[in-house]
């Protein structure tokens, strides 16, 4: 019952030697090319694909900064026109020590408080 499967004869498998078509050889070259061109472009676009993800974040960070800027420039902005307001001029002239030409006589030749020394 155990030679059921196994024969006891023995066989000879020989090789079998067939010459290469060159219609396998010409579809084989086509299919390395195409894999070439696929691979080549898949790397092609995940270059693009890197490159565009590089100039997002650089984007996202000008607009960052150009926020940062414009805050800054706002803040200026207000310090100027609080520095240029007339109230503050004033308060700082008397600070120097400067009082107001209206408040002060006028000094001239015409009411003879002229501050020059006379030179003749």
């Amino acid at each position: 019952m155990t030679d059921r499967f196994y024969p006891d004869k023995q066989i000879s498998n020989v090789s079998v030697a067939r010459p290469v078509s060159s219609r396998v050889m010409g579809w084989l070259a086509a299919i390395v090319v195409a894999g070439a061109l696929l691979s080549c472009g898949f790397i092609m676009s995940a270059r693009q694909h890197f490159a565009a993800v590089s100039v997002g974040y650089k984007s996202e960070e000008f607009r960052r900064q150009s926020a940062q800027l414009e805050e800054r420039l706002r803040q200026l902005e207000l310090e100027y026109s609080r520095a240029s307001s007339p109230l503050e001029i004033e308060r700082r002239a008397q600070k120097l020590g400067l009082e107001r030409a209206d408040k002060k006589t006028p000094v001239g030749p015409a009411n003879g408080n002229s501050h020059r020394k006379d030179t003749r």
